[in-house]
């Protein structure tokens, strides 16, 4: 996908920068050769690094996928809960 496509507050599945699987998620930002986005649902084996992450990653926007594409057909173990610290 491309920067004029990816629709900001739409979910999309993406291969995030630094994690092993691929994430759903809604995209928060938009930025020159990237996303921000935050994770809604995940695999296990990326957990402790969505932890350090706070539910938010960075993907490439050719690393971008829409959902509703049959291709993109995941199983997600978990679910990304954000919490608030005061």
């Amino acid at each position: 996908m491309n920067n004029e496509t990816i629709i900001l507050g739409k979910k999309y599945a993406c291969q995030p920068i630094g994690l092993k699987k691929t994430v759903i998620g809604e995209v928060i930002s938009k930025l020159e050769n990237c996303v921000v986005i935050c994770v809604e649902e995940y695999e296990e084996c990326d957990h402790g690094e969505l932890l350090e992450k706070c539910g938010k990653v960075v993907a490439k926007y050719s690393h971008v996928y829409e959902l509703e594409n049959n291709e993109y057909v995941y199983e997600y173990n978990k679910k990304y809960e954000h919490t608030l610290v005061s």
